[in-house]
């Protein structure tokens, strides 16, 4: 008999009609996206197609909220750091105890380093105590990061009140969406939600892509030598990273055109 896949939440098979669209970018559309020439113009209005279907899919005011990343790890990461570069008095962060380990592992780390770490905890039915995460919600509290929908029990996490929570104390607000995009309805222009991280091969695009939606004015520390401080990201992020800003501004390196 033949084996049936059933670990959809682990990973998906990338979807032949993504095959299809990546294919040429891979043989033939072969240039820079950020080269002026034709041979990078054509595939630099692609990943600009892409960031539009990212931005529609999300419900975000502006593709300049899009960043492309690597994986989902890597989004949480930035998010989380992010917000210790620009907010450096702050030692609190809070989080739950059934994070995935891309969150867990990194507030670990930060514990060993000074932070005071919360984790909320959940409930036989897998929910949280929204009256604990309001009793710990102060203005020392650099960062929450709360998933949307847990990898292993399917709960979703009322995110979007939390992020309103958060706003009210002016904290910013993440939320690992790996197991919810596409998934659950999301509209994140109505939503006090910060910062949102997602991985493509959860949604059957291929691994090594991943996004991290940086809302429009939400504090983000500029990359560039010559400022060290944060910065508030305006509507258009200027902000320039170090060795080839071509991330918009906020991740350096070559952008990656199968996306």
């Amino acid at each position: 008999m033949a084996d049936i896949y059933l670990d959809n939440n682990a990973t998906t098979a990338c979807d032949p009609r993504v095959v299809e669209a990546m294919l040429p970018y891979f043989l033939e559309q072969f240039g820079n996206p950020s080269s002026i020439h034709s041979f990078g113009s054509g595939v630099g209005r692609a990943v600009s197609k892409a960031r539009k279907q990212v931005q529609e899919l999300l419900g975000a005011a502006h593709d300049s909220e899009i960043i492309f990343t690597s994986c989902g790890t890597e989004s949480d990461n930035t998010a989380i750091l992010s917000a210790l570069k620009c907010f450096p008095n702050r030692k609190e962060i809070i989080t739950t105890a059934v994070e995935h380990p891309a969150v867990l592992a990194l507030c670990g780390q930060l514990e060993k380093e000074g932070y005071t770490v919360h984790r909320l905890k959940v409930d036989g039915k897998g929910r949280l105590d929204l009256e604990e995460y309001r009793r710990l919600l102060t203005p020392n509290v650099v960062i929450v990061s709360v998933m949307w929908a847990n990898n292993e029990t399917g709960t979703l996490f009322p995110v979007e009140e939390m992020a309103e929570m958060a706003a009210s104390v002016g904290v910013q607000f993440h939320t690992d969406a790996v197991q919810a995009v596409g998934k659950v309805p999301i509209d994140l222009k109505n939503s006090k939600i910060d910062m949102l991280s997602l991985s493509g091969h959860k949604l059957h695009a291929p691994k090594g892509i991943g996004v991290l939606y940086l809302k429009g004015g939400c504090a983000f520390p500029t990359l560039a030598a010559r400022r060290s401080s944060g910065t508030r990201a305006p509507r258009r992020h200027r902000e320039r990273g170090i060795g080839g800003g071509s991330r918009q501004g906020l991740r350096t390196g070559a952008r990656a055109h199968g996306v």
